[in-house]
């Protein structure tokens, strides 16, 4: 039996049946007391037993009815005390003894859970076989989970193999296997000796790479957006970065990146890959209107077509309008006199419409998976009130970069002409221009 199994066969309880809502007392508190290694949020969520929430445990407040209301089940009451045990004894308290202190009404319960913990069996040795041919062996077992000088903690050694099976297959072995030697664990001196077989499998690069479910993205577009290549290192944190470069694109619903099961041989050191994708929408229109005491009447519309020119690219214009009613040439006197009377004064920013117009051309895979390149041009007018009225035309251009930690970085030019119209008070206080 693994490890993992062995482990999760010891801590899975056992069944539960469907609690009613009007079931037993209500449960006013649920505390712990003893609890010194453990938080009594994580001891709450390994049993079954609930507390109401604030609201409903509060006494002033509980009158009005309102919170979220927890009732007490015998029988799953009567197991959280062996769930609790088996909590502590997962992580190395083999003498731990767990009591309760009961407090009932004819509606309402008190629950209070008495732990004595006692003495952890502790980590005298640990012991990891297999990774001395790895190349720079010390950073695969460098920070493990458990360590020695710890508790015997169960979860964490599970933690640990996965861990360990994780930065192998990050440098070039998908066919590693950990296996958990027979413990030591003396219960006198509360001590575990314990020692971990790894089998790396061979060092493996990446074969051919077949791409499923494409109908209208070119295939060579997918294999660009790609982490990885044939010939390269295997790596699980490429695949998963593969992934995350083709959902950025926007062209995919789904898709998934993994190992090629039908044309992978164990032993051979070439990994094959399969590329599963499903294409999703590729236009998308976007209307929307609306009032405001600052514009008056605002409109915009967007268009969007995905995968431009069929290599991924994404065309998106969009155009939006405002000072609509108030402002040259939608100037509408009954508008003006009744509701965008605020913006009747104001001259400089509401005398003329306010409007935004940008096309954009977005190209995914710019020189390098990570990059995502956009163009735009755009022409606007946009005002403060009663300050300044500046109309611009230009373009930019914008350089996305999603570096391996995860990092955003964006580099953006914008070149424009345009001018500003506003009165002398507000170019000398707001622009500093005064003469």
């Amino acid at each position: 039996m693994s490890l993992l199994a062995a482990v999760v066969t010891l801590a899975v309880p056992p069944p539960l049946r469907a609690q009613s809502a009007d079931e037993g007392l209500l449960v006013r508190q649920l505390a712990f007391n003893g609890n010194k290694s453990f938080a009594a949020e994580l001891l709450g969520a390994a049993i079954m037993t609930t507390a109401s929430s604030w609201f409903a445990r509060t006494e002033i407040i509980r009158s009005i009815g309102l919170g979220s209301k927890k009732y007490l089940n015998e029988r799953e009451f009567r197991r959280d005390i062996n769930r609790l045990q088996v909590f502590y004894r997962l992580r190395g308290f083999l003498d731990v003894k767990v009591d309760t202190t009961v407090v009932r009404t004819d509606r309402e319960v008190w629950i209070t859970f008495h732990i004595v913990e006692g003495r952890p069996v502790l980590v005298s040795r640990f012991d990891i076989k297999g990774v001395d041919a790895v190349p720079r062996a010390r950073l695969v077992l460098e920070d493990l989970p458990l360590k020695a000088g710890h508790p015997y903690d169960r979860t964490l050694l599970v933690a640990t193999a996965d861990t360990l099976l994780s930065r192998l297959r990050d440098r070039g072995y998908p066919e590693a296997r950990t296996f958990l030697e027979t413990p030591d664990v003396n219960r006198e001196q509360y001590s575990a000796a314990l020692s971990m077989a790894v089998e790396t499998g061979p060092f493996s690069v990446i074969g051919e790479i077949h791409v499923q479910g494409t109908t209208r993205v070119d295939s060579s577009f997918v294999r660009a957006m790609l982490a990885t290549e044939p010939g390269r290192p295997f790596s699980a944190r490429d695949l998963a970065e593969s992934q995350r470069n083709l959902y950025r694109s926007e062209l995919f619903r789904f898709v998934t990146v993994g190992l090629d099961t039908a044309h992978f041989a164990a032993g051979s050191g070439v990994v094959p890959l399969t590329i599963q994708v499903s294409e999703g929408l590729f236009y998308r229109a976007r209307a929307s209107t609306g009032y405001g005491t600052n514009d008056c009447f605002r409109a915009g519309l967007g268009w969007t077509a995905r995968n431009a020119l069929g290599h991924g690219q994404v065309f998106d214009a969009s155009a939006q309008v405002s000072k609509l009613g108030v402002g040259d040439p939608t100037r509408v006197e009954a508008l003006r006199n009744s509701i965008c009377s605020a913006l009747k004064g104001d001259s400089i920013g509401s005398s003329r419409a306010n409007y935004n117009a940008t096309v954009s051309f977005r190209r995914p895979d710019f020189l390098s998976p990570s990059n995502t390149a956009t163009l735009a041009l755009f022409a606007e007018r946009r005002s403060e009130f009663a300050v300044y009225r500046r109309e611009d035309i230009g373009g930019s251009f914008t350089l996305n970069r999603e570096t391996r930690s995860r990092i955003p970085l964006t580099f953006t030019y914008r070149l424009s002409y345009g001018a500003t119209e506003a009165n002398n008070v507000s170019f000398c206080a707001y622009f500093n221009a005064c003469t």
